[in-house]
């Protein structure tokens, strides 16, 4: 195996690694969706969305990432924000 073929595998196994945290996390958004249907509350909450976006880019070590890191992280917010909008609706809720 090549030095690119080998890299490339690397690439592979955190991309596996990262589909499975990316699944963990909307079922975790599902489970907050739900009580936030419950509980009458709004999905977009601009305070949350602000403070995992800091916390997260707080955890960087290496710091010239920064702007790729809050494009993910925001991004994955809008995903998951997206995906519990559908998710009360019914239309993304696979417990119906």
């Amino acid at each position: 195996m090549g030095e690119l073929e080998k890299l490339r595998k690397e690439i592979d196994d955190i991309d596996e690694r990262l589909v499975d945290l990316f699944e963990r996390r909307m079922k975790k958004a599902h489970d907050i969706a739900e009580y936030k249907k419950k509980n009458g509350l709004p999905v977009y909450d601009q305070a949350r969305e602000e403070e995992v976006l800091k916390k997260n880019i707080s955890r960087l070590k290496d710091r010239s990432l920064e702007k790729e890191a809050e494009a993910f992280i925001k991004k994955l917010i809008e995903i998951s924000s997206e995906s519990q909008c559908k998710y009360i609706s019914g239309e993304n809720n696979p417990k119906q």
